[in-house]
Order: C-alpha cells, then sequence, then structure tokens
C-alpha cells in the first residue's frame, strides 16, 4: 500500500483523474471480460464539505448526468472519503463528457473510476488498488468494465463470496478496435432483461470453450483464432432482438477482415478487432452500412489501452 500523505483540505487541491472506455465480453466472457480501450474521459475534482456536491457537466448528454449526490463520481469518492477517515466530504466536478452514455462502452465504469481515483489522491493514496476494485464493484454490480477501467489491458474478473478477483494481461499487440456506435441508446437493464433465465448446456460448454481459447489467443498473440474465440451463445443471440441486423453483421465482419467481432458490453456498440496495419476500409464500410439501417451513428477507431485510471494534482480550474 503506497504511504500515506496528508490528505488536501475540502474545497483546496484539484486533480485530474482519467479512466479509459472499457469494452466488456468480448463475445463469449459475459461478466467476466474486460478491455481497456484508448479513449479517457477526464473529470476535475476536488474535496467540498460535507453535504456539497457541486458538479458541472457539458457536452454530448451532459443534460441526463446527476449534478448532485446521485453522480457516480461523487458517489465512488464519498466512498472512499468514508473508508479512510475522512468522513462524508462532498465533492467538486468539472466534467466534459467524452464518452458516450448508454452505448456499451462503460461509461459509468469509467465514472466509477474516475471518483475512486481522484478521492484515492486527494487523500493521499492510502488506499491499495485491490480496495478500489471492492468498492467499485459494489458501486457497478460486478466487475468486468470496472477492473479493466482500473488497471487498463485485458482483465479476467469474478467474485467469490466478498472477494474480487482480477487478473490482469497487457493488451495484444498489433490489434485495434472499430467501434460502431449507434446513435440510439440502449439501457444495461432493457438488454439483461432480454436474457433468459436458463441457458442449453451446449451454449455453455460452447461459451466456456470459446471464453479459455479467447484469454489464451490474446496472451499468445494468436490472432488466428478471434474469429472462433469470440464467438458468443449466451447473450447475444438473445440481445438482438433489441439490435436489428446484429447478427448479420457479426457474422459478415470476418469476411471483410475483422479478426473478431462482438457486440460491446451490453451494447448497442458493434466492436470489430482488426490489424493496426491493415486496410480497415472494408470493415468500416460494413459497420457503417450496419448503422446505417438501425438509424445512424459513427464508426471510430481506438487502439487498446494500456493504462487504467489515474489522477494527478492540478491547479484549480479558472472559473466554477
Amino acid at each position: 500500500m503506497p504511504e500515506r500523505t496528508a490528505p488536501a483540505a475540502p474545497g483546496g487541491g484539484w486533480v485530474r483523474a482519467t479512466a479509459p472506455a472499457t469494452t466488456a465480453n468480448l463475445g463469449p466472457g459475459f461478466d467476466t471480460l474486460g478491455l481497456a480501450l484508448a479513449w479517457t474521459q477526464t473529470a476535475l475534482c476536488a474535496l467540498a464539505p460535507e453535504g456539497v456536491a457541486d458538479v458541472a457537466v457539458d457536452g454530448p448528454g451532459a443534460e441526463g448526468v446527476p449534478r448532485d449526490e446521485r453522480n457516480l463520481i461523487v458517489r465512488a469518492a464519498t466512498a472512499v472519503c468514508g473508508e479512510v477517515g475522512l468522513g462524508r466530504h462532498g465533492l467538486r466536478v468539472r466534467l466534459t463528457l467524452e464518452l458516450p452514455v448508454g452505448r456499451g462502452l462503460g461509461s459509468s465504469a469509467a465514472a466509477v473510476a474516475l471518483g475512486l481515483v481522484a478521492a484515492n489522491a486527494l487523500a493521499g493514496q492510502p488506499l491499495a488498488a485491490q480496495r478500489l476494485l471492492e468498492i467499485g464493484t459494489q458501486l457497478e454490480g460486478h466487475p468486468d468494465n470496472v477492473a479493466p477501467a482500473l488497471f487498463g489491458g485485458l482483465c479476467a474478473a469474478c467474485q467469490d463470496g466478498g472477494r474480487v478477483w482480477a487478473v490482469r494481461l497487457a493488451p495484444p499487440e498489433g490489434l485495434r478496435a472499430l467501434l460502431a456506435i449507434p446513435d440510439r441508446p440502449l439501457s444495461t437493464a432493457e438488454a439483461r432483461a432480454a436474457l433468459p433465465r436458463q441457458v442449453p448446456l451446449a451454449d455453455a460448454v460452447a461459451n466456456v470453450q470459446r471464453t479459455g481459447l479467447l484469454v489464451a489467443a490474446l496472451a499468445a498473440g494468436r490472432l488466428d483464432a478471434l474469429g472462433v474465440a469470440t464467438q458468443d451463445r449466451l447473450h447475444q443471440p438473445y440481445r438482438a432482438s433489441l439490435i436489428p441486423g446484429l447478427e448479420a453483421c457479426l457474422r459478415e465482419l470476418p469476411a471483410v477482415g475483422a479478426r473478431g467481432a462482438f457486440l460491446s458490453g451490453a451494447g448497442p456498440t458493434v466492436l470489430a478487432l482488426v490489424d493496426a496495419a491493415a486496410d480497415t476500409r472494408p470493415v468500416a464500410a460494413r459497420l457503417e452500412g450496419w448503422l446505417a439501417g438501425w438509424g445512424g451513428g459513427r464508426v471510430r477507431s481506438v487502439g487498446l489501452a494500456a493504462q487504467g485510471a489515474a489522477a494527478v494534482p492540478v491547479q484549480a480550474p479558472t472559473a466554477g
């Protein structure tokens, strides 16, 4: 555990916290696998007196972000303050939204990670990474997004009673992600409601096989195995009823050059893994065609992120 330094005075020092977007499941690794993407969310944070939640937000989707104690950044920071004996300090937050909300790219996990690392830094780094993971999992409900948001890279995570386990691997070299981000959001609650309570044993076995193959292939750089390893039978076929054209899009992407493709988290974003040095225009064109059939959106190319959330001291913002 890092040596603790004196905490910042409430309303005093500011930190700039950053956290990456994440994609969960990666096809077969339902509620288990997560991967950090090189697309970050940034927030300026400072401790405030008890009961103060001073949150300023702008950017696309800002109207849906709470400005009070319900804000996920504030909730995570409050949990850390309570853990380390700083009481129920409030938080000042200055945030410009950079990650799309409700698109399956870990925006809520990024917000939780921002609050955790910001408050931990403002308190003098008293909490170890494992404890931040545990608090974040309590807030998120599961660790598949919050683990890579905190640690970067590829994470396999699970809960065993009160313990959260997460093992990180460096992201494989030579891969990028093409994200097809629909204009239309899809709530995680709606996507989970589409799932059955029971699945056939053969489907469960198929997913276990592919999850193991996927982790091994990414660890060993066996990119040729990703087409098979990213196949899923547990959640994508059921969520396809909410996302028109999904099954055909996922089936056709490997034929135009994608190494593997899957629904990002609960969706509706589709993610295609591609060779970093390859001509990705055919893959992008197929993704754009799918988006056009579902009401529009955009394709974005991002790298895979080795670094997770972090916070560093900064000067106070000039306004607010």
